[in-house]
């Protein structure tokens, strides 16, 4: 499990949480998930 924490703008994009818990077993599965569950931070994750 992994827990994400977004601030200010970013924050916004995941509806308001700033802190979101993932089961990622690596960082490719966590960035997929993220978009996945929260496509207004796609733009941030393909950066």
């Amino acid at each position: 499990m992994v827990e994400v924490t977004l601030w200010g703008s970013l924050a916004a994009t995941a509806g308001g949480n700033s802190k979101i818990e993932i089961e990622a077993k690596d960082i490719r599965e966590l960035f997929r998930k993220l978009a996945e569950q929260y496509p207004g931070l796609e733009p941030w994750i393909d950066k």
